[in-house]
């Protein structure tokens, strides 16, 4: 009898994610059900994470801001996935009647957090999106401002700012001394502006070869080390219009200020219009960053708009409000924890058979296989899935 009120109290933990059909607040549908309407301009509920804003549609071209800082826009951008930076798994959403109290220019605590809200499906900056909203359900608080993590940032608009070795020699690189977050140092690239660059606003890094049509790959690196660590890297890349075959790229770190670089990746392909590009690092420490062609074609290559956040963790930000929070999530065959003080934890399977008991404490994981469990602490009970 226990086992089998075990299974109902469990399925019905997981029942409204079978049967959300975004009538009420409790059945939203998720970012992916709501894009799958395809505009139906019906009105549902629909729940996902504020992964950042919209500003504009011009000239065939989006533009938004899904990493600080922000503009203060009235529109969101909300997604399934807390780290999405595709724009087709989004849905940009009109805040016009909330945008005082929770644009993420003023309010940037609000970015990466839960939104569930009620509107129309419906065209928005040719985009499917949500629009006259008649309910708003606002993240809970507190919130806690993660924003202060991601405070490097560069965009490469000052023109001035670059001095190239050789004004002769177009690759012969150079000094872009920024005034956001470092000097960068050129080498078999220059400092892209013209109308062929594919560039966010003004300009971008050029990346081609070090004698233009012949030598090494070229780069830019940091003349200088980012404190506080590295966590995610995300940058804009696209190849240089003109050109028509294929190129790629990697992304290297140096924690010996910039005499060895570790490779993160490499050999990434170069899209013809410009893509983000997002990369986990996590870790703590003093580091530099390289970027560079990794191959040996003429074929050119822009990098814009790098934001580079500090190394935290999801316990760094929730202990700020409860020191001795237990975090759990999901990840590739285990189930991992973070806890600053012990604590028993039984994890089931669906169908409510006790997989394992345990008292845990600190930074670590459980390995187990792929698939759907309930874990619960004499306190709470949270659904996992483990890939």
């Amino acid at each position: 009898m226990k086992k089998i009120l075990a299974v109902i109290v469990l399925l019905a933990a997981i029942f409204p994610i079978i049967t959300a059909d975004g009538s009420s607040a409790d059945t939203p549908l998720t970012v992916s059900q709501a894009l799958a309407k395809k505009n139906d301009h019906k009105t549902y509920y629909v729940k996902g994470y504020i992964v950042g804003e919209y500003r504009d549609y011009s000239n065939n071209k989006h533009f938004y801001n899904i990493t600080p800082p922000f503009d203060g826009t009235t529109a969101f951008l909300i997604a399934d996935d807390i780290n999405e930076i595709d724009l087709s798994r989004m849905m940009p959403v009109q805040i016009k009647d909330y945008v005082d109290e929770y644009n993420l220019s003023e309010n940037p605590q609000y970015w990466r957090k839960s939104l569930t809200v009620k509107g129309t499906l419906t065209d928005y900056f040719t985009l499917p999106g949500i629009k006259n909203l008649t309910d708003w359900i606002a993240p809970q608080e507190p919130v806690i401002d993660e924003t202060v993590y991601w405070n490097f940032y560069e965009t490469f608009e000052t023109k001035k700012a670059y001095t190239p070795n050789d004004s002769q020699k177009m690759y012969g690189g150079g000094i872009y001394a920024s005034d956001e977050t470092c000097s960068w140092k050129f080498v078999g690239a220059t400092y892209g502006n013209s109308s062929n660059d594919m560039k966010w606003d003004n300009a971008a890094a050029h990346l081609r070869l070090t004698e233009s049509t012949s030598g090494e790959p070229g780069y830019i690196c940091m003349l200088d080390d980012k404190n506080n660590g590295i966590g995610y890297i995300r940058l804009w890349a696209a190849r240089y219009k003109d050109d028509k075959g294929a190129a790629s790229f990697g992304v290297y770190l140096s924690s010996d200020q910039g005499q060895t670089w570790e490779a993160i990746q490499t050999g990434i392909p170069i899209e013809k219009e410009l893509t983000e590009y997002q990369f986990t690092v996590m870790r703590p420490g003093e580091w530099r960053i390289k970027i560079g062609k990794t191959d040996n074609s003429t074929n050119g290559i822009d990098i814009d708009n790098i934001h580079i956040s500090d190394y935290y963790t999801p316990s760094a930000i929730e202990s700020i409000s409860n020191p001795t929070h237990l975090h759990i999530w999901g990840a590739q065959n285990a189930i991992c924890f973070e806890t600053t003080a012990p604590e028993t934890i039984s994890i089931y399977a669906i169908d409510g058979t006790l997989v394992t008991r345990q008292t845990i404490e600190g930074n670590n994981s459980i390995a187990i296989p792929a698939g759907f469990y309930i874990v619960t602490t004499p306190s709470t009970s949270t659904k996992i899935m483990v890939r």
